[in-house]
């Protein structure tokens, strides 16, 4: 699928995206969902050290962030990220009953999720039109 036919709907171009996930597998998918998007700028980090890293080089236009980063929670990144007003979605698979009650409400991808899913998602945290004609 080419970049075009899976962004028609443009709400996710150019956007830089951090992705913090433990996973290597998982992050380079996400990364690939990503592209096909239509995001051009995609970081990931496996844990909170590693976001913060990142974060202090530059800040994103979004992220998705995976709960559980080996028996670390991702909490400490998400209160940064909304300190500094940056959307984000959670990603796991213990669905919005996963996320501790201070973050209850917060927009939540139930994992394994779809490319349509996680455009979607995006796109509500950043308050855009949905990404259309993604069939992954």
């Amino acid at each position: 699928m080419s970049r075009e036919t899976a962004n028609s709907g443009g709400a996710l171009n150019d956007l830089s995206v951090l992705v913090v996930e433990d996973e290597a597998i998982v992050s380079l998918l996400v990364e690939s969902m990503l592209m096909d998007l239509g995001c051009d700028d995609v970081r990931y980090a496996s844990s909170v050290d590693e976001a913060f890293e990142l974060l202090d080089e530059r800040t994103p236009d979004t992220a998705v962030l995976d709960v559980n980063l080996s028996g670390e929670t991702v909490y400490p990144v998400a209160r940064r990220l909304d300190d500094a007003g940056v959307p984000f979605v959670f990603a796991t698979g213990y669905g919005a009953g996963g996320l501790h009650e201070a973050w209850a409400g917060r927009p939540v991808l139930q994992k394994p999720f779809r490319c349509d899913e996680l455009g979607r998602a995006l796109a509500t945290v950043l308050g855009a039109k949905s990404p259309t004609h993604v069939n992954r």
